[in-house]
């Protein structure tokens, strides 16, 4: 429990890096927009590495912030069988189903860096590759393998105390949201 705990803890500090990097990049994608919007309206000159770089962007925030979703279990799912088992069931399916995403998340990580050394494309209008956007998905994947990892392990804790899941650290000491 305590390996969990200290683990748990870690997650806590890459959730809020995560979340000022996410923060960050989403500062950037409006304003790069903003500027898009008074180029092509304003002055009627859009410019096309814009709308490019925004969607890279866009790329880059979505595979880091999937790992904090499925934490926070926002990740989109469909979640009507699961509701219905029982709590130590549930545990059992969140433990199993968490370890079934590591497994494809660490396919996914090495297929797309396979990808990466095959990409030779270059951006259309940025000067950088295809396979610096594709970056992104080796990144998010181990991100996600982290905190499947916390996931299953709670849940397999949850499921040996009879569906009770253990409090993360920060709820156990009165702290609010990582």
């Amino acid at each position: 429990m305590k390996i969990l705990n200290a683990y748990s803890k870690f997650l806590d500090k890459l959730t809020k890096v995560l979340k000022a990097v996410l923060i960050a990049m989403l500062a950037v994608m409006v304003l790069i927009m903003f500027y898009q919007v008074i180029m092509r309206y304003v002055f009627s000159s859009a410019k096309p590495w814009a709308e490019e770089l925004t969607l890279y962007i866009s790329i880059f925030m979505i595979m880091l912030a999937l790992g904090i979703a499925s934490r926070n279990d926002s990740h989109l799912q469909v979640d009507f069988l699961t509701r219905m088992y029982k709590p130590r069931m549930r545990c059992f399916m969140t433990a199993f189903w968490s370890v079934v995403s590591i497994i494809v998340m660490a396919l996914f990580a090495y297929f797309s860096i396979s990808l990466m050394g095959h990409a030779t494309a270059r951006s259309v209008t940025l000067p950088i590759t295809m396979a610096q956007v594709y970056t992104a998905f080796p990144i998010g994947a181990v991100i996600l393998i982290l905190y499947s990892i916390e996931i299953a392990a709670r849940n397999i804790v949850g499921f040996k105390n009879g569906g009770e899941l253990p409090a993360f650290p920060s709820e156990q000491n009165g702290g609010g949201e990582a």
